[in-house]
């Protein structure tokens, strides 16, 4: 089905967002894969191949989504990011790939990726790794891509690539997650179908968050290539990249994102930032204190942002919003995006609507 470009008209990445090429690449070499011009458009979306496609490099964010956009255009599919992540090619993920099949289990191996995942989605995205009580394991997804449309795409193509790489680097090319979540409606009746299909698992659209969960029988198989001194050589590589793609990251853009990022699934909590950042939760408020911020302030100010992007870029109902973003009620919600914007949610609607 062809996608009408008003449901891509306003992309919601800022300029501090980034991916590496790696994630790129994945995007490019998937969609080259299934015969579109992925170079053409690439260079439509501002980008330089010979540049954008080196492991090291940065590329904005929002040149990825229009990067995305033209592909989910030029395919005229609705299912695209769900056929590209069926394009697994373990070798461009290099160090990830080499740090993964140096772990002893599958757990081991989902711990490393995720502690490493930003040389792929440099700080637009990646899982969050929860170990519950009863050995099982769920991994949250997250992105700050909020276009309903490319967010789908990407979503799906994140969790079905990573699905394929459990199976590749276990050698269980049967092996299925406990559940997964999505937070989208399925689009159609084959999306769904073909969604289980590819899992081989329930997968419960219109959740409240993206996830994968894992049991612990399956978290225990073993990587039969573990080999320790490979480990050793593995991390090493994957510190040093690491260090060189969040050189230029301050601990603020971090805080911002994943307050933001948190929001989307419910109130964001204090200890919950710090403890993705490994940091305590007096260094979290003294360093936003260095930054002339309270916490309070840095959730109206993330309140703003997604209200005005909900506002701008989805069909949900005021009502929906507010209680998206925790307010009480509908009118204490419409009161303060008033003193936010100095327009009623409605008047801000059009006008972004009519512009």
């Amino acid at each position: 089905m062809n996608q009408p470009a008003t449901l891509f008209e306003t992309r919601t990445a800022d300029a501090g967002h980034f991916v590496s090429g790696v994630g790129l690449a994945q995007l490019y070499y998937g969609a080259e894969r299934l015969g579109l011009p992925a170079a053409e458009i690439l260079a439509r979306s501002g980008l330089d191949p010979s540049a954008a496609l080196q492991p090291m490099a940065r590329v904005p964010t929002g040149q990825l989504e229009a990067f995305l956009q033209e592909l989910v255009l030029a395919s005229q599919d609705e299912l695209l990011g769900m056929h590209i992540g069926q394009q697994m090619m373990p070798a461009i993920f290099n160090t990830l790939t080499s740090l993964a099949f140096s772990a002893t289990s599958l757990r081991e191996a989902l711990l490393f990726t995720t502690k490493y995942q930003a040389l792929v989605g440099g700080n637009s995205g990646g899982f969050h790794v929860e170990q519950l009580d009863n050995g099982n394991m769920v991994l949250t997804a997250s992105m700050v891509t909020q276009q309903p449309v490319l967010r789908r795409h990407l979503m799906t193509n994140l969790i079905l690539l990573g699905t394929a790489m459990v199976r590749f680097i276990t050698g269980q090319p049967n092996l299925a997650p406990l559940t997964i979540k999505l937070e989208h409606q399925a689009v159609s009746e084959e999306e769904r179908c073909a969604f289980e299909t590819l899992a081989q698992c329930p997968v419960q659209f219109g959740a409240s968050s993206n996830q994968v969960e894992l049991d612990s029988a399956t978290l225990s198989l073993p990587i039969n290539v573990f080999n320790d001194q490979r480990l050793v050589q593995a991390e090493a590589a994957a510190q040093e990249q690491l260090a060189a793609v969040q050189q230029q990251e301050d601990l603020i853009g971090q805080i911002r994102w994943l307050a933001r990022d948190l929001m989307l699934s419910g109130l964001p909590r204090r200890k919950t930032v710090a403890d993705r950042l490994n940091i305590g939760l007096r260094t979290l408020d003294r360093r936003m204190a260095e930054h002339g911020l309270s916490w309070q302030e840095l959730l109206d100010e993330t309140r703003e942002q997604l209200a005005c992007d909900y506002l701008k870029v989805t069909s949900m109902t005021v009502a929906e919003i507010s209680q998206r973003l925790g307010f009480s009620n509908t009118r204490s919600f419409q009161r303060r995006f008033q003193q936010w914007v100095g327009m009623t949610p409605s008047q801000y609607r059009e006008q972004q609507q009519t512009a």
